[in-house]
């Protein structure tokens, strides 16, 4: 597996698979890359950037408080090291909070931004309920929420079980910093500035989750796909639907066929 050291010696590990458009994949607090697992099949038309941020999975750590511009700072890195000019950026719950504000922070190097669960700042009980109870459960017990959130998005034990260990890496201490991050993240006022092509998806079900669907309407270009009886883990529950929309969506808006 790949990975680039960055400017204070810490490792940063992602794979890289597949040829053509490129996709980054953010993952959320403490999941790390194994989240993606259903995301490979995409390899069979566009290159795959899948990393694990700092202070997740098989990534050292870079600051056990990092911002949610530290982790972009990591992206623009990796792609520099990388020599892509331009990504399409895919964020899932909390990781959308760092693709927003990579998006809006260099704007030239994304061609486009998928966005599954995402929200400009957090705007319903529930969802502030998620988030303190994530921030509470790290600090007592990071590896029950580990178990509890695998369980949740695999059915397959192996994934499961895959997620799990792959979580157990993760640093408490940045898992939660990331959820803090995120939780305190409004670029709401800020959204107009996304010219680019969004897609925007969301879980039918997840109603404290696709509530904010309504602030992205700032965005002169998003098209939004709710997915019939599902709730917020789209990428693992939803994964043929998931990504076929992002087939759809690139070969919708950004005019250039897949290659199987």
């Amino acid at each position: 597996m790949p990975y680039f050291t960055n400017q204070f010696g810490q490792r940063l590990f992602y794979e890289d698979v597949g040829h053509g458009e490129v996709l980054l994949f953010l993952h959320p607090p403490g999941m790390g890359r194994k989240v993606f697992k259903q995301q490979h099949e995409l390899a069979d038309y566009y290159r795959l950037i899948i990393p694990d941020l700092s202070g997740h999975g098989d990534s050292d750590t870079t600051d056990l408080s990092p911002s949610l511009e530290d982790f972009a700072e990591e992206i623009k890195q990796l792609i520099d090291v990388l020599h892509i000019d331009q990504i399409i950026l895919v964020g899932y719950s909390a990781g959308g909070a760092v693709a927003q504000y990579f998006a809006l922070q260099y704007p030239n190097k994304v061609k486009a931004l998928i966005l599954s669960g995402a929200f400009p700042f957090v705007d319903t009980f529930f969802l502030r309920f998620e988030f303190s109870m994530g921030m509470r459960w790290v600090k007592k017990s990071p590896r029950t929420l580990a178990m509890l959130l695998g369980k949740s998005h695999f059915r397959r034990p192996e994934y499961k079980q895959e997620l799990r260990e792959h979580m157990n890496k993760s640093d408490p201490k940045v898992w939660y910093e990331f959820y803090k991050q995120a939780f305190n993240h409004d670029c709401r006022q800020d959204l107009d500035q996304l010219k680019i092509p969004i897609l925007l998806m969301y879980g039918e079900r997840a109603i404290w989750i696709n509530h904010h669907a309504k602030f992205y309407r700032a965005c002169p270009d998003a098209t939004l796909v709710i997915v019939d009886r599902a709730l917020h883990q789209l990428p693992a529950t939803h994964w043929p639907i998931f990504n076929q929309s992002i087939i759809d969506f690139i070969e919708r808006k950004i005019g250039k066929k897949t290659a199987k």
